[in-house]
């Protein structure tokens, strides 16, 4: 997992502090557009189609499919994007950069994209679909191969606990540091197994507790690497990443209520207003004085009831901030501050899933590329991708952590399905409309016999 290669050193202010960050997951997307772009202009050659014509198809594909993946994320997972504004839809919508991408919805924008430019270019050249089908599917499959790369530079897509026995089977499991994908609080929630921290906290119930309401650790997961760091139960987190863990309180209710909590903050003047990495509006209170003071104050007023408290570290665990490994605490023992080596925490063993897609993509790919000369008609190197596809993302899911729907299947196993039933469906169609390219050609007439000579 490496969430960000590099950084280029500049604009450093509004890229703090070491420059503009270039992503794995980014980079990979790059780097599979490029590789079909280049490799795709001379397979086209084949079919009479343009390089200059099959670049302009492929950056229509890849935004289309971009735009697919993308709505299809948001539609699954609607519940993690709260902001149903147009300007806070399009906000989320454009933080692709953060992973949350599903394949069949690419397919779905792809296949638009690919009939708004046929429509408007393809059928002007007298491009076969099917023959460009053929040109396009082992691309499809190095592209596929390429992005799931991203996937496990990004840490998304993991897979579910892997059992022991695979711990010594090559890709049999992965330990990620601090997974920042939505689905990654089910480790715990699912699982029980793992906290995404490497260790536990106490409980709290977030309504403005008396005591000091900062993460106290309940336990330290025995072997992990908190508890090499020297981390303890009942330490109290007063510092992450070299920032106070600062307490962080959100007025809730109505939006009148809201509205005149925070007018009381800005009048007292303790704390400071700021939104956190998911995008709430907080006051954060960087030391245990100010939130005492300020707590007093609500108690006086009537307000306390309608306050949610946190702290910094549970937020960030919550949405760990991009390209960050390492986890650097100091904690309260026994009335002394101490300072922890930093560490990075990492989960159990988990199936890498997005490996298993790179894996059985590169494996198809050879075979398509083969089949290409021998195939019977035009078209049927694209059905045995979706059949190759579809069969390889059905088993692949049962691997992992996704939200189940009708008979227990998930929504890619669904789409899987479908994909599949539309291959055999295509197939047939194909089969009864296009050329055969196995049937040789009809055998000549038998030459007319020579005349008889005359009768001497």
């Amino acid at each position: 997992m490496q969430q960000i290669l590099f950084t280029i050193p500049i604009l450093k202010d509004r890229f703090p502090p070491d420059g503009i960050p270039v992503p794995g997951f980014g980079t990979m997307l790059f780097v599979a557009f490029i590789v079909v772009a280049l490799w795709g202009s001379r397979r086209a050659r084949r079919i009479g189609l343009p390089p200059e014509r099959f670049q302009d198809f492929v950056l229509w594909i890849f935004v289309g499919g971009l735009i697919g993946a993308r709505i299809l994320y948001m539609i699954q997972y609607s519940h993690h994007f709260p902001d149903r504004s147009l300007l806070g839809w399009l906000g989320a919508f454009l933080k692709i950069w953060e992973g949350g991408i599903v394949f069949y919805g690419s397919v779905v924008g792809g296949v638009l994209a690919y009939g708004l430019f046929y429509w408007l270019v393809l059928r002007h050249l007298r491009i076969s679909n099917w023959q460009l089908a053929d040109v396009i599917a082992p691309l499809i499959a190095a592209g596929v191969a390429i992005g799931r790369l991203g996937c496990w530079l990004n840490g998304c897509c993991w897979g579910q606990v892997a059992c022991v026995a695979t711990a010594s089977v090559p890709l049999g499991t992965a330990h990620f540091p601090l997974l920042p994908a939505h689905a990654r609080p089910q480790l715990v929630a699912d699982w029980g197994l793992q906290t995404t921290t490497g260790f536990a906290l106490t409980r709290t119930n977030h309504r403005l507790p008396l005591a000091d309401p900062r993460s106290r650790v309940l336990a330290v997961e025995a072997g992990s690497a908190a508890e090499q760091a020297g981390l303890e139960a009942g330490d109290r987190i007063v510092r992450v990443n070299g920032q106070p863990n600062a307490i962080l309180l959100e007025p809730l209710g109505t939006a009148e209520m809201i509205e005149t909590v925070w007018q009381k903050w800005q009048a007292w003047g303790i704390g400071q207003e700021e939104r956190t990495p998911s995008g709430r509006r907080v006051l954060r209170c960087d030391t245990l004085e100010d939130y005492l003071q300020l707590r007093q104050r609500l108690t006086h007023t009537g307000l306390e009831t309608q306050i949610y408290v946190d702290d910094l570290f549970n937020e960030w665990v919550r949405d760990w901030p991009r390209g960050h490994n390492r986890l650097r605490l100091s904690v309260e023992r026994q009335g002394q501050t101490l300072d922890l080596p930093p560490f990075v925490p990492r989960t159990v063993g988990l199936y890498p899933t997005q490996l298993y897609e790179t894996v059985s993509m590169l494996l198809l790919l050879p075979v398509l590329l083969l089949y290409y000369p021998y195939r019977r008609h035009d078209g049927q190197l694209l059905v045995l991708l979706m059949l190759g596809y579809a069969v390889h993302r059905f088993i692949n899911e049962s691997l992992r952590i996704e939200p189940a729907y009708t008979f227990g299947l998930t929504l890619s196993q669904w789409g899987s399905l479908v994909v599949a039933a539309a291959a055999v469906i295509l197939e047939g169609y194909l089969w009864w409309t296009q050329p055969s390219r196995w049937r040789r050609s009809p055998p000549s007439a038998p030459a007319a016999p020579a005349p008889a000579p005359p009768a001497s």
